[in-house]
C-alpha cells in the first residue's frame, strides 16, 4: 500500500473513532473543537514515524491492513516455540552433560530430539532416553513430564523453591504447553486507538478504564500524550475490548490496554503499566505474563529469531533506561515502581542492543501546531469555555476543584466534598490519596502506600 493511501485510511479511522467516542457520553465539547488540520497532520506523521514498525507487523499472518493492527485470537495458538524448548533443555541438562561420557552425550542429543522435533519419527529419540533413563519414557505421558523423568534420572532434579532447575523447568513446560485464546487481542499502530486509549469520561454505561490519558477531557496535562505516542517510532499500544463484534468498543470500550515500545531489530521490548477495568497493576500479574509472551512470541517470529528474552522489572533495572522523546506530554507510567513495568532483552541481543525513546510533541486538537502538554496550545485554549471544573468523584461541575490521587496512581480532580469524604492527606508527601488505601501512624497521622514502603525500607517501623 502507498503512503498515501495509508495516510487517507489513518484519517478515516480517526473521523471514525471520533464518532465512536462521543456516542455514549455528554461530554463532547472537547471532541467538537478536533479540527481537519489535526487529524491530518496526525494521521500522516503517523504513517511515516511508525514506517518500519509497520514493515515488521505486516509480516504477521495475522495483520489486519484496515485496522492497522494484529490481531491474535482464538485462531492464533500459544504454538510452542522448538528452538527455545531445546535451548532450555540444554540449559537444564548441562551439569549432566558435564559429567557423562562422549557415547552418553550422544545419545542425549538424539533423545532431546523427542522434545524439539515432534515431526520426525521418534523412535530412535524413545530408545536412546530409554538407554540413559530406562522407563523415563511411557505413551500418553506428557512430554514435559517425561522430560522431568529424564531429568530426574540424569541427577539434575532439585525441588528447592526459587531454584534454577525450578524456574528453567517451568519456563520448558509452559513452552511446550499449547492452548487457545478465548479473546482477541489488539496489537496496534492505528493512530485512532492511541488517541482512544483511554475510555471516555461520562460514559452513559458507567465510566470504566478512564485516566489522565481520556481524549473528551482537559482536566489533565497528560492526554497530550495520546497524540504524542501516535507520532513517535517505537511504541504500539496493546489492547482488549469489550465486544469485537461491536467495532464502535476497540473506541470506547476497552476492557485492558498497555503501551508497549519495540525499536525493530534491536530485541530490547518495553511493557509498560497495565490498565483494566480493576485498575490494573495490582493482582494483575499474571495477565501481564500473558501478554508480553505473545507480543515476544510474535516479534520473535516476525524476526526470525528465537523466542528468548530475559525479563526483569523495569524500575531501578541495572540493564537499560528507555527514555521519553523530546516535548513528550504524556504519563510515562513505566518509570515508577508501583506499577510494575517491565523489560524484556533477547537473547540475540543481549550484548547489542541500542536506546530509543518513547513518546514524542502532541498536537494541539485545533490548529494540529506541536504542543508538550494538554489538548490545545496556547492561542487556542479559551479559559471561559472550561470556566467550570468537573469532579471525576461525583462528575457535577464546580468553579473550584482539587487535585488528588485515585487507587491507580493517577492524578484526578475533585471537589472540596469528595476530597475530604473520600480522599485523606499524606503526612511524608504532602498529597492526597484513597482514605481506604492509608495507614494510620501512633501520632495520628496517615501514610500513603508509597511512603509506608520508603519508610519500611528506611528501616523504620509504621503502623
Amino acid at each position: 500500500m502507498k503512503l498515501e493511501d495509508k495516510v487517507k485510511m489513518a484519517e478515516k479511522n480517526i473521523w471514525q473513532a471520533l464518532d465512536d467516542y462521543r456516542t455514549h457520553t455528554r461530554l463532547t465539547a472537547v471532541l467538537d473543537d478536533v479540527s481537519k488540520a489535526f487529524v491530518k497532520r496526525l494521521a500522516k506523521d503517523n504513517t511515516y514515524a511508525k514506517k518500519e514498525l509497520r514493515k515488521l507487523f505486516r509480516k504477521s499472518p495475522v495483520w489486519n491492513e484496515e485496522l492497522d493492527a494484529m490481531v491474535i485470537n482464538g485462531t492464533r495458538t500459544h504454538n510452542p516455540d522448538y528452538g527455545r524448548v531445546l535451548h532450555l533443555a540444554e540449559e537444564i541438562l548441562r551439569p549432566a552433560r558435564r559429567k557423562m561420557t562422549v557415547t552418553e552425550n550422544t545419545l542425549l542429543d538424539l533423545a532431546l530430539r523427542f522434545f524439539g522435533y515432534p515431526e520426525e519419527e521418534q523412535q530412535p529419540a524413545v530408545d536412546a532416553m530409554n538407554k540413559l533413563v530406562p522407563k523415563a519414557f511411557a505413551l500418553n505421558k506428557k512430554p514435559s513430564r517425561i522430560f522431568r523423568s529424564l531429568c530426574e534420572g540424569l541427577g539434575v532434579v532439585d525441588k528447592s523453591a526459587g531454584s534454577d532447575f525450578q524456574r528453567l523447568y517451568a519456563q520448558f513446560a509452559d513452552e511446550l504447553s499449547s492452548r487457545k485464546l478465548d479473546f482477541k487481542l489488539y496489537v496496534s499502530l492505528n493512530p485512532a486507538h492511541f488517541i482512544t486509549i483511554s475510555n471516555p469520561k461520562g460514559d452513559d454505561r458507567g465510566d470504566t478504564l478512564t485516566s489522565c490519558h481520556s481524549f473528551n477531557s482537559t482536566s489533565y496535562r497528560y492526554n497530550n500524550g495520546c497524540s504524542g505516542y501516535a507520532r513517535d517510532q517505537y511504541s504500539f499500544i496493546v489492547f482488549v475490548a469489550a465486544d469485537p463484534e461491536k467495532p464502535e468498543t476497540l473506541n470506547n470500550r476497552k476492557t485492558m490496554r498497555q503501551i508497549f515500545g519495540y525499536m525493530p531489530g534491536n530485541g530490547v521490548l518495553l511493557q509498560s503499566r497495565l490498565y483494566n477495568t480493576s485498575g490494573g497493576t495490582y493482582g494483575a500479574q499474571e495477565d501481564m505474563k500473558l501478554y508480553r509472551d505473545l507480543v515476544q512470541r510474535e516479534i520473535s517470529e516476525l524476526e526470525g529469531t528465537v523466542n528468548l528474552w530475559q525479563t526483569y522489572t523495569y524500575y531501578n533495572n541495572s540493564h537499560y533506561v528507555i527514555g521519553t522523546g523530546e516535548g513528550f506530554g504524556g504519563y510515562a507510567d513505566w518509570f515508577y515502581a508501583d506499577f510494575d513495568t517491565k523489560i524484556s532483552i533477547r537473547s540475540d541481543h543481549a550484548e547489542d542492543y541500542q536506546g530509543f525513546k518513547l513518546g514524542t510533541y502532541g498536537l494541539c486538537i485545533e490548529c494540529g501546531k506541536e504542543i508538550s502538554a494538554n489538548l490545545y496550545c496556547s492561542d487556542c485554549y479559551d479559559a471561559d469555555d472550561d470556566a467550570d471544573e468537573m469532579c471525576d468523584e461525583c462528575e457535577e461541575y464546580f468553579e473550584t476543584t482539587y487535585s488528588v490521587y485515585d487507587e491507580n496512581g493517577d492524578s484526578i480532580r475533585v471537589c472540596a466534598a469528595c476530597r475530604n469524604q473520600y480522599y485523606a492527606y499524606c503526612h511524608d508527601c504532602g498529597e492526597y490519596h484513597p482514605r481506604a488505601t492509608m495507614t494510620v501512624q501512633e501520632d495520628g497521622t496517615m501514610l500513603c502506600r508509597n511512603c509506608q514502603s520508603l519508610r519500611m525500607e528506611e528501616g523504620e517501623n509504621v503502623a
